[in-house]
């Protein structure tokens, strides 16, 4: 058996599993953290709008008219509680933006901590809890990815030196092995872990189609993965295995 390509896949997916959960806590956590100080402990004050216009490529530019999935921005100013005028930028929806001209007063939240970092009071909670569901999803696909390393780990665990593997069943042959049918060698004793079934159909029938459901007995997979009694014959191609624990 060639472990190495049938690792790949598990590989590759607790890869993504890994970083993209990663990546959306990185992003977004510092965030979360913010609308939650700011629905504890924002101050609300009455703010000027002294310019709007949308980011590209992080930088502001002014304009009046715009599509509606560009980043539309406020540059408000407003008088802090110890009667600081400071200037920060607002995210705001297209809407918001067309209804709000230059030298119009709003509503905008603050931390004390932190002046010229601000938003809209009524997107406090809204961002709060949209952040707080994406990380938790995030945080399901980390715990996810957990789960998959440990059933990778088992799944790929060399057996430990005398350690027998438990078969689901036995071929139980008179002699040590088995002889290949077509060029009469011995074949090699081993295994085939099945989850699918192995289906069967007698030469007059039809091949259907088959499922979970119409494997052989023993050989699907529900609680514990069937572990097949076999012997191979790696020159000829044949596997003669066992089905079912009688």
């Amino acid at each position: 058996m060639n472990i190495s390509k049938e690792i790949i896949i598990p590989i590759i997916i607790l890869t993504l599993l890994i970083l993209v959960p990663g990546w959306i806590i990185y992003n977004y956590l510092g965030d979360f953290i913010f609308y939650q100080k700011l629905s504890t402990g924002g101050v609300v004050k009455k703010a000027t709008l002294e310019n709007k216009g949308v980011l590209k490529d992080g930088e502001f530019h002014t304009s009046y008219t715009t599509l509606p999935y560009e980043n539309h921005q406020f540059i408000v100013g407003y008088n802090t509680d110890d009667n600081k005028y400071v200037k920060c930028h607002v995210g705001v929806s297209k809407t918001t933006y067309d209804v709000i001209s230059k030298r119009d007063e709003l509503a905008v939240m603050y931390l004390p901590s932190d002046p010229l970092k601000c938003t809209l009071p009524s997107s406090v909670d809204i961002n709060r809890y949209t952040l707080m569901s994406t990380l938790m999803v995030a945080c399901l696909f980390i715990l996810l990815s957990i789960g998959l390393a440990y059933y990778i780990y088992k799944s790929f665990r060399k057996p430990i030196a005398g350690e027998e593997t438990k078969l689901t069943n036995n071929l139980e042959l008179k002699g040590d092995n088995l002889i290949c049918p077509r060029c009469g060698d011995k074949m090699t004793e081993g295994y085939l872990p099945t989850t699918r079934g192995v289906p069967w159909r007698d030469k007059d029938e039809p091949i259907g189609i088959p499922t979970i459901f119409s494997g052989l007995p023993g050989t699907t997979h529900w609680i514990r993965r069937p572990m097949l009694h076999a012997f191979h014959c790696k020159s000829c191609k044949i596997i003669t295995f066992k089905y079912g624990k009688n």
